[in-house]
């Protein structure tokens, strides 16, 4: 009853996926942990698969849906995700596991000094976009005591300079999963003039009228997104050093030697802040895959046997195991990333994804000093 990741004695533990399950893991190849050690990793996990680029893979590909029970799970949460909207201006999109892109509510006002105010009302549907509207109705129009705050939002103000730049993109506040509202503008001062606006278009009597709402109007397939995404770049280090680490101790059935193996183990936990890391990734790395192609791991391969590679959605790393971790024989393990499975590889599998990262050149280019 001893914790894989902290080594504790602990009374309860539950299956980790070594490949996480938001990856295509499956629990073919598993360890125990404890609560404690899940929480610590389930921030790198999550970043990953829903804020890096690899979540495009993620949910590109055709993994299980998201939790139904939980309406702010399985999605992709880039800075934005915007299309040209058929009617004029910019759309908003929200891109889930185990569905297809998506239009999100929002209200735009165009509010530019010394010009007439315009707005405009998107959305799949006219009760998505009155949701919006009664939700921010409701927070403003809240009765407070004197100093108390009367509601809170979300702003973001990160748009690219090619779409702030064009006077086709108006501020606006927009619906997200779980009845959140958030704010988007290109800076503080526009957010302030749109929030003014928007805040009398709330108070006012206006409704949204579902007898003139536009059900013709879609985004179709193949219509170019922007998109913009922000994360830390070493918590996708520390899931590739977690899938290597724990395929290699689940295969070889043994650890690394004592004081590497716990640095090791404290690095994936997110515990060691030296930059010198364990793992280095493929240095010609500019595109990601959304093909239906499986995950790999290759470990003691001939001509690097003290190492793990570790290769998600076309992404490849190498993750650095010492003189301890070397198999008997190379060995494949290869991962479906709809989450139909694990199994060890063949020979011929070996052979193709050896012949593969053989070729790779890996580095660790955060090291780097200007």
């Amino acid at each position: 009853m001893r914790c894989f990741w902290c080594n504790d004695d602990v009374d309860r533990l539950t299956d980790d996926h070594i490949v996480p399950q938001s990856l295509g893991g499956t629990l073919d190849f598993k360890v125990l942990a404890c609560g404690a050690c899940q929480s610590k990793r389930s921030r790198a996990e999550h970043e990953t698969a829903r804020r890096s680029i690899l979540a495009i893979g993620a949910l590109a590909s055709p993994v299980k849906a998201r939790h139904p029970e939980r309406p702010t799970s399985g999605h992709f949460r880039p800075s934005y995700l915007l299309c040209r909207h058929p009617l004029g201006g910019y759309g908003e999109s929200l891109l889930s596991a185990g569905e297809n892109i998506r239009s999100l509510a929002y209200f735009e006002v165009k509010v530019v000094p010394e010009e007439p105010i315009e707005a405009r009302v998107r959305g799949a549907t006219a009760a998505e976009a009155q949701l919006l509207l009664d939700l921010y109705r409701n927070a403003v129009q809240r009765k407070v005591c004197p100093g108390e705050m009367v509601c809170e939002f979300t702003a973001n103000l990160g748009v690219a300079p090619e779409i702030a730049s064009d006077p086709e993109f108006w501020p606006r506040i927009v619906l997200l999963p779980g009845h959140r509202l958030m704010f988007r503008a290109r800076d503080p001062e526009e957010l302030i003039r749109f929030a003014q606006a928007f805040t009398a278009i709330a108070l006012s009597k206006y409704r949204v009228d579902a007898a003139r709402w536009r059900n013709d109007v879609q985004i179709t397939g193949g219509t170019p997104h922007r998109c913009a995404i922000h994360y830390d770049p070493q918590c996708v280090r520390r899931v590739a050093a977690k899938v290597g680490y724990a395929l290699f101790c689940t295969v070889a059935r043994k650890r690394m030697e004592a004081g590497e193996d716990e640095r090791m183990r404290r690095y994936i936990l997110g515990l060691v802040t030296s930059p010198d890391e364990p793992v280095s990734i493929a240095a010609d790395l500019t595109t990601l895959t959304t093909s239906n192609d499986p995950h790999y791991i290759v470990l003691s391969p001939a001509y690097d046997r003290s190492a793990a590679f570790v290769s998600l959605y076309g992404w490849d790393f190498r993750v650095e195991l010492g003189s301890a971790g070397v198999l008997a024989k190379p060995t494949v393990v290869m991962c479906q990333v709809d989450g139909s499975g694990m199994r060890i590889g063949s020979e011929k599998d070996l052979l193709g994804v050896t012949a593969h990262m053989e070729t790779r050149v890996f580095s660790r280019p955060w090291l780097r000093r200007k």
